[in-house]
């Protein structure tokens, strides 16, 4: 957790980049060439033009893994440019499976692959977050708990209960962080859709860091991440996707610049309501 949240310092940018490469999206001079050679151009293109704003990339895995062999090679490849670039890469796997199974996973998204962080969906309770963590420990990176996602049919699993389900697994995310530099090494994946519900999660998991969804092409806008903000003014990293990758669409700019644009608008946007972590 520690490189993302002093990468945020040093670039004094709360903006996460997220890659979630569309083959059917890519300008039209990438459509031309084999889906697995553009989403690498591509991506390395999103990577070369928002790097001066953003503080950390989320790669979504699903993206890469339907590309087969080739796609995990570019997945892997992705990591170690933005690691180049000085850029933690946050792993987006949502991985919710438990003992072996789960530290194999750990094993390879942090380990061969070479993530900062991983997602994780904690349905089946603490044996599906452990070995994440175990596994972050040792290579001092963090897991994000989904905890209160951005999706609109989340509110009937997640908020329908009682106690509701986000409640419950924000205390278990409490429970299981320890203190890795300034926030503990268990953070929560909290939606910017649903700035209600991320002000509770606030109240139950004051001093975690936040991954939080939904900016842009959802729907969230910068004012809520407010609610989301610990008692610093920070506590919460913003993950913006579609809004950044595909900008060339509303655009006569090349995808590159495009994409820089947003990013910049996005960082300042997001300045205005929050400090860095």
């Amino acid at each position: 957790m520690q490189a993302l949240v002093d990468a945020a310092r040093r670039k004094e940018s709360v903006l996460v980049a997220g890659l979630d490469p569309i083959p059917a999206r890519f300008p039209e001079e990438l459509r031309s060439i084999p889906e697995a050679e553009a989403t690498l151009q591509f991506c390395l293109g999103i990577l070369e033009a928002v790097e001066p704003h953003v503080a950390a990339v989320k790669l979504q895995a699903a993206f890469f893994e339907r590309l087969g062999p080739a796609g995990m090679g570019i997945y892997a490849d992705l990591i170690q440019a933005a690691t180049d670039l000085g850029l933690p890469a946050i792993a987006d796997v949502k991985r919710g499976d438990i003992g072996p199974v789960a530290a194999a996973y750990a094993a390879a998204h942090l380990g061969v692959y070479g993530a900062t962080c991983v997602t994780v969906n904690p349905f089946m309770g603490e044996d599906a977050v452990l070995p994440f963590l175990e596994e972050a420990r040792r290579r001092n990176g963090g897991v994000f708990v989904l905890v209160a996602t951005s999706n609109p049919s989340s509110r009937e699993v997640q908020e329908t209960t009682d106690p509701p389900i986000f409640e419950i697994v924000a205390c278990l995310v409490a429970r299981l962080g320890r203190p890795a530099g300034d926030y503990p090494d268990a953070g929560a994946v909290v939606g910017v859709t649903r700035p209600e519900i991320g002000n509770r999660v606030r109240e139950l998991l004051p001093e975690a860091l936040f991954l939080s969804p939904g900016y842009g092409a959802q729907g969230g806008e910068a004012s809520g991440v407010r609610p989301l903000l610990d008692r610093r003014g920070g506590g919460v990293l913003v993950n913006s996707s579609r809004n950044i990758l595909y900008a060339y669409e509303r655009s006569i700019a090349s995808y590159k610049d495009a994409a820089r644009e947003a990013a910049r608008n996005a960082r300042d946007a997001l300045r205005l309501v929050s400090t860095n972590p």
